[in-house]
């Protein structure tokens, strides 16, 4: 009798654990997901797009902000922003600088900040000379960025030296390389996965995130395939750009390096090419708050 008693005390004590750990769970919120203006959503009107990224429970955006159109699109977006009263932000202005098109002309990237100014995003920037030539040396291209910093600085925003293969950034490693040099407060760099598997630094990614501790601002996921096709530049992004559902690459491993880093933002979905935002976006949300739960990356007030 009383070892029949015994195992029914064992047998609730296990119920009640389980139920408890369901409903800590239940109680815990994924950590909050962004995406980029891109995917279809540079093709809708800009409120429409804000519309459906918030109704798919994405928490804000990352807005292309090159051009008096790209300005306007983001100045719509804060718009929607204060209007949500903090259910969805404009995480970033995001833009290419191309010196073999623009030089040194900062005119843009200022404008940029001028209009995150106030508003808490961030400006990134990836940077490329697509016919070098000699005129664009390392001085000089230091000396352009600590100017837009300190022009940053002033405006009290922060600029994101954004890690993109075939430019002088090709990965967070060479970022970081630059930003332990120059040390401003002004200047931090990203993580973003599709990049870093493009260099071939899958394999070193715990690496990547130790280093970066203290100097990243954002984190970028995608799905991937488990190869990446290297022959076009269509291949890089078409085989480390996918919906999270389709990642053939796991996942899992990556989302754990973000739990272990201490970056206690939201994350990124970077979404360039992909059809139908509708679709993809909707896919993708119910795999992120699938791999959140396994992972337990939670924001941390959940």
């Amino acid at each position: 009798m009383k070892k029949k008693t015994y195992l029914g005390l064992l047998a609730l004590v296990a119920v009640v654990a389980v139920a408890w750990t369901i409903q800590a769970r239940s109680e815990k919120t994924p950590r909050s997901l962004y995406v980029f203006e891109f995917g279809g959503l540079e093709h809708l009107e800009a409120e429409g797009s804000a519309e459906l990224v918030s109704g798919l429970g994405y928490s804000g955006i990352a807005v292309h902000a090159r051009g008096d159109a790209g300005r306007e699109r983001l100045d719509t977006y804060h718009e929607w922003s204060r209007r949500s009263e903090g259910d969805f932000k404009v995480e970033a202005a995001f833009m290419s600088h191309r010196f073999d098109r623009v030089g040194l002309s900062d005119t843009e990237l200022k404008a940029a900040i001028d209009r995150m100014e106030g508003n808490g995003g961030r400006v990134w920037v990836w940077l490329r000379d697509a016919k070098p030539d000699g005129r664009f040396t390392a001085k000089v291209l230091e000396d352009f960025i600590v100017g837009i910093a300190d022009y940053a600085q002033t405006k009290g925003v922060e600029v994101v030296i954004y890690p993109h293969y075939d430019t002088f950034f090709d990965t967070t490693d060479d970022a970081l390389d630059f930003l332990e040099k120059v040390d401003h407060p002004s200047l931090s760099t990203a993580i973003n996965l599709c990049h870093e598997l493009i260099a071939d630094k899958g394999d070193v990614l715990e690496q990547t995130f130790e280093r970066a501790k203290g100097r990243i601002s954002a984190i970028m996921i995608s799905g991937a395939l488990t190869e990446v096709d290297r022959s076009s530049a269509k291949g890089k992004s078409g085989s480390t750009i996918l919906s999270l559902d389709e990642s053939v690459y796991d996942l899992r491993p990556y989302m754990r390096l973000i739990k272990e880093s201490g970056f206690e933002g939201p994350i990124a979905f970077i979404n360039f090419n992909l059809q139908n935002p509708a679709d993809h976006l909707e896919r993708s949300m119910i795999r992120w708050k699938e791999l959140c739960e396994e992972i337990g990356l939670y924001e941390l007030d959940g």
